[in-house]
């Protein structure tokens, strides 16, 4: 079971950085389209990359955050 939050009134502190990695891979999926639509540019190819170095970053941070929660769960 999940333990409720102490004070009803006090955000969750990782609350907002997972709302804004979600925004951001929706905003990725986004950055596909010009590569679909066939539109060639070199910023479309610039933003391709920096795309996938922000999911890479998503990726070990979400990775890190199952890991300390499975630890967590295991030493309860």
């Amino acid at each position: 079971m999940i333990p409720s939050p102490s004070d009803p009134q006090k955000p969750d502190p990782g609350r907002r950085a997972r709302l804004a990695e979600d925004i951001f891979i929706l905003l990725c999926i986004l950055s596909l389209w010009p590569v679909i639509l066939g539109w060639r540019h070199p910023a479309f190819e610039f933003l391709l990359y920096a795309a996938l170095a922000g999911l890479v970053f998503i990726l070990v941070r979400r990775v890190r955050r199952f890991t300390q929660a499975r630890r967590e769960a295991d030493g309860d």
